[in-house]
């Protein structure tokens, strides 16, 4: 379990330097920066494994596992927070009488709510499982808790970056796109139409194959737990029958997901902001620049309905995608495309913008 410590904060530094790499914000400077919290990183991690055991932790195996389990939570989320300070120095400074909104914390909020009640049931399920299968529904709330831990701390941190952000935008905005409500159906038509025609197919080879991934551990596990063949025969086929549900839910929400998004954006607030730290439309904030998410291509298109589409880079630590942003230009809003394009270009310098003809 110690060397997991190493291993895991190994793997949580290389991909946030892989993805930092590829960031308009890279700079030498700033990569030293990261050298040297690196070294602290990998002192700190040196440090509790040490601690751990030498100290009268290491006499119980489930004490040493549950303060390992600790420990690499909270070094996992104090070396994600501790890189994203570096990297992403920048807090948008709000004007004195600005309103902090809420919107991305929110969402974070929602997730922390989830977690919580899937460790209660895992809970539930420990308390009514035989005695030789506690491990499975402690195991599962251990891992799951071991990854959305760190994920969940950082990504509160970077919500409240993003409602100051949203916050300064709205304060101090470029250009207030507003639409009436008639247009803004219309939009969300053709929104919903253009995102359909974007989406590829399920795969149903890979949820086989995932299908299958599962069954087989499920019964390498039964050969361990010393229970009867029919008592193994019955949870592994309870556990099959589970994940062959959640494959049902995900391909009910894959295929319901366009009415959903055409749903919440119907809601959305019919209005587009534009500022010096990003955008905010279509029911989203978006920065301009993160180490992990960055602007890289602005365009127009004056056909109708005429539109901006912009392209952000997302790096999620092994690979990057592409989201596209699409906007709708009002009536009478071309006219901001020339100040929209000398904006971007002074903000977002590495992007391509071409808002106008040359």
């Amino acid at each position: 379990m110690q060397i997991a410590l190493l291993i895991f904060c190994f793997l949580t530094i290389a991909g946030a330097y892989a993805g930092w790499r590829k960031s308009p914000l890279y700079s030498v400077k700033t990569t030293l920066k990261l050298v040297g919290g690196f070294l602290l990183i990998v002192a700190v991690v040196a440090g509790t494994t040490y601690v751990i055991v030498n100290s009268s932790l290491s006499r119980s195996p489930v004490a040493e596992v549950v303060a390992s389990l600790i420990a690499v939570i909270a070094l996992a989320s104090g070396a994600s927070i501790f890189i994203v300070r570096i990297t992403d120095s920048h807090v948008a400074a709000l004007p004195p009488l600005a309103r902090l909104v809420s919107f991305n914390r929110h969402k974070v909020y929602q997730w922390i709510w989830r977690l919580v009640a899937f460790l209660l049931i895992n809970a539930a399920a420990s308390l009514v499982l035989p005695s030789n299968w506690k491990w499975l529904p402690e195991g599962l709330a251990g891992f799951v808790l071991l990854l959305c831990g760190p994920m969940l701390s950082i990504g509160y941190m970077m919500a409240r970056r993003n409602d100051r952000g949203m916050s300064a935008v709205i304060a101090n905005p470029w250009a207030h796109w507003q639409y009436p409500p008639e247009k803004w159906t219309q939009w969300a038509v053709n929104q919903r139409a253009w995102e359909i025609a974007q989406e590829g197919p399920w795969n149903w080879k890979g949820v086989s194959m995932f299908v299958l991934l599962c069954v087989g551990l499920f019964a390498l596990g039964s050969l361990f737990t010393g229970a009867s063949l029919q008592e193994n025969v019955t949870i592994v086929s309870g556990l099959t029958g589970f994940i062959i549900l959640l494959v049902a839910v995900a391909y009910w929400f894959k295929r319901t997901n366009f009415d959903r998004r055409y749903r919440r954006l119907l809601a959305a607030s019919p209005e587009s902001w534009f500022g010096d730290e990003g955008l905010f439309c279509n029911g989203a904030y978006m920065p301009w620049i993160l180490s992990g998410r960055y602007l890289s291509k602005a365009t127009a298109a004056t056909d109708q309905p005429a539109r901006l589409m912009l392209v952000f880079e997302s790096f999620n630590g092994t690979s990057s995608t592409q989201i596209t942003q699409r906007i709708p230009i009002p009536d009478g809003h071309i006219v901001d495309l020339p100040m929209l394009q000398q904006k971007l270009n002074a903000h977002c310098p590495t992007a391509s913008v071409h808002l106008i003809a040359p």
